[in-house]
């Protein structure tokens, strides 16, 4: 019997070089895992996925106001035709909660089993943005005299409310794998049963270079020469963007003033990361100097050149995830999930701080000792990266029973 797979919940197919990452490594290990599956994927892309990884492409649709991708009768059609849905890696758990189980509960209506395949994410804790009802709500505090924050008050009702929603949509399902200790305790801290809670690490631990003229054509293109010089990889996210850039744009100085080095900028996603970097080279004193990575870059040829670094300096987890598989030190900045955080200290490395509190003084500092300490650094990565990749590939086979649990439907 031809068992078959949905993987959904993620915007794949939306130049986001570390979702595609993701999406690339879970096809490849669930064909590792089992011979003969039929993969559909949800993406922005569906003809691109398809002649890439060899799977059917399920149009993701985005909302013509908010751009937030909504659960069309494709993707409904499709959860119907699928035995397993997956929703598969990144933040949902932290960011956007209720996408993720609005499809999990979709996929069980139509009778899929249903996984979370290396999701993470912080605490989550609700927040009013500005608008109508914000305004309201510091309306009825000022009618207090501001003996009542009506504001806070609405958003603790609205976080109890959500991590409420998060373990009961997350305990329904069929198996449950995160990325990290720190989710299992977040979750076992709304209430779930944490032998229930599997950590697998992130999906993206799973994904092999491509071959080395990829990186080649990547160096070709960026105009970096082979002069002996190291190279500094900059990936600054324009999600959660630095407030302080004026650190970051000192830093990219001093490496090419006082390091030596060449900077180059790599975006994860490089339509709106390339508008964050040209930011900060307009900055530079030495902006000229620097180079540019300015296309979309396939995450197995981005993994095929990151050898070729010293250093990354990234709010992007994933250009910190591909770094770390060969090798290379990363300074991270954390943008607010913790994600960066929690996979640094697997290598002994503090962040540089988070992307509304970093300055200079510690960026420069970060830089500095990773700077100093870079062989020693390297041996440990490369040591521990390895032990987090098997394990990965140990956890991972969980998937297997499930998938060899699928029974014909009527």
């Amino acid at each position: 019997m031809t068992v078959k797979v949905l993987i959904c919940g993620v915007p794949y197919g939306c130049d986001n070089v570390g979702d595609e990452a993701i999406l690339a490594s879970i096809v490849k290990h669930l064909r590792n895992l089992k011979d003969g599956l039929e993969i559909a994927v949800v993406t922005g892309k569906p003809q691109e996925t398809e002649n890439k990884l060899h799977v059917k492409g399920i149009p993701l649709i985005p909302h013509p106001e908010t751009k937030a991708p909504m659960w069309t009768p494709e993707i409904r059609e499709a959860c119907r035709w699928a035995d397993v849905y997956i929703h598969g890696g990144a933040t949902g758990i932290h960011d956007y909660p209720m996408h993720m189980l609005t499809g999990l509960r979709m996929a069980k209506e139509e009778g899929c089993k249903t996984v979370v395949y290396g999701a993470g994410g912080g605490p989550y804790n609700h927040k009013f943005y500005e608008g109508r009802k914000t305004k309201l709500l510091r309306l009825a505090s000022k009618a207090t005299l501001g003996l009542v924050n009506f504001r806070a008050m609405a958003e603790r009702i609205g976080t109890s409310k959500y991590r409420k929603a998060i373990a009961a949509g997350l305990g329904a399902v069929d198996l449950l794998i995160v990325r990290d200790v720190e989710t299992r305790q977040t979750l076992a801290g709304y209430g779930m049963d944490p032998s229930r809670i599997y950590v697998s690490g992130d999906s993206a631990f799973a994904l092999d270079p491509a071959p080395q003229e990829a990186a080649d054509k990547i160096a070709e293109d960026a105009d970096l020469r082979r002069d002996g010089k190291a190279v500094v990889g900059v990936g600054i996210s324009s999600q959660k963007k630095v407030v302080d850039l004026l650190a970051v744009t000192k830093l990219c100085d001093d490496i090419i003033e006082k390091y030596g080095a060449h900077v180059l900028f790599i975006p994860m996603n490089p339509y709106t990361d390339g508008a964050v970097h040209l930011e900060v080279i307009a900055g530079m004193r030495h902006g000229k100097e620097t180079k540019r990575i300015t296309r979309y870059t396939e995450p197995e040829d981005l993994l095929a050149f990151m050898p070729r670094l010293h250093t990354v300096i990234s709010s992007r987890l994933h250009l910190i995830i591909l770094a770390a598989i060969a090798g290379v030190p990363p300074v991270g900045i954390d943008r607010g999930s913790g994600k960066i955080t929690s996979f640094m200290k697997r290598f002994g490395l503090e962040a540089a701080g988070e992307y509304f509190a970093v300055n200079y003084d510690t960026l420069s500092a970060r830089f500095a000792d990773v700077w100093k300490r870079h062989d020693e650094l390297q041996r440990v990565i490369k040591s521990e990266m390895a032990k987090a990749r098997q394990t990965f590939k140990e956890e991972s086979r969980r998937i297997l029973p499930l998938l060899e649990s699928v029974k014909p439907r009527d």
